[in-house]
C-alpha cells in the first residue's frame, strides 16, 4: 500500500506543475491583453474626442447640414465602451495607476461630450462657450496623455 501511495503521489506532481505554468501563462496574456487593451481604449476615446473638438470648431455642421443628434451617438457609444472597460478592469486592476488614469481620462471625456452636445443644441452658441470645450478637449488630451505614461511605468 507504500508503494501507491508513492506513485499517486509521483503522478500528481508534475500535474501540479503544468497547471501552475499554466496559471502564470494566462497570467501572463491577461497582463498583456490589459495593456492592449487599455492603449486602444485610451486611444479610442483621444481620436473621439479630437473628431468632436473639430465639429464644436466647425459650428456643428458637416457638408453644409447640422450634426444630428444620430450622428452625436457616436461619441456616446464611444463613452459607453470606455465605461464598459473601466467596469470590467475596476475589479481586477483598479488600485493600478494606468486604471486610476483611466478613470479621469473617462470623466473628463464624459464632460466634453456632454457640454459639446448642450453647445450643439444651443443655437445662441458664443466664443465663450467654445473657449470653454476647447479648454475640455485639452483636458481629455492631457488626461490620455497621463493614462498612457501610467500605463508605461507599470511595464
Amino acid at each position: 500500500m507504500q508503494r501507491n501511495v508513492q506513485r499517486a503521489g509521483a503522478h500528481r506532481r508534475p500535474a501540479h506543475f503544468v497547471m501552475l505554468i499554466g496559471a502564470m501563462l494566462l497570467a501572463a496574456c491577461y497582463s498583456s491583453n490589459y495593456r492592449r487593451e487599455m492603449q486602444a481604449s485610451v486611444a479610442l476615446v483621444s481620436s473621439l474626442s479630437d473628431k468632436l473638438a473639430d465639429y464644436c470648431r466647425a459650428d456643428f455642421i458637416v457638408d453644409r447640414h447640422p450634426l444630428s443628434s444620430e450622428e452625436m451617438g457616436e461619441f456616446y457609444y464611444g463613452l459607453k465602451k470606455a465605461r464598459a472597460f473601466q467596469q470590467m478592469t475596476a475589479k481586477r486592476n483598479g488600485s493600478e495607476g494606468s486604471a486610476q488614469a483611466f478613470d479621469q481620462l473617462v470623466g473628463a471625456y464624459e464632460n466634453f461630450v456632454r457640454d459639446a452636445d448642450q453647445y450643439r443644441l444651443n443655437r445662441s452658441q458664443t466664443h465663450v462657450q467654445l473657449e470653454q470645450l476647447t479648454k475640455d478637449h485639452d483636458l481629455v488630451k492631457q488626461r490620455a496623455d497621463e493614462a498612457n505614461r501610467a500605463l508605461d511605468a507599470e511595464s
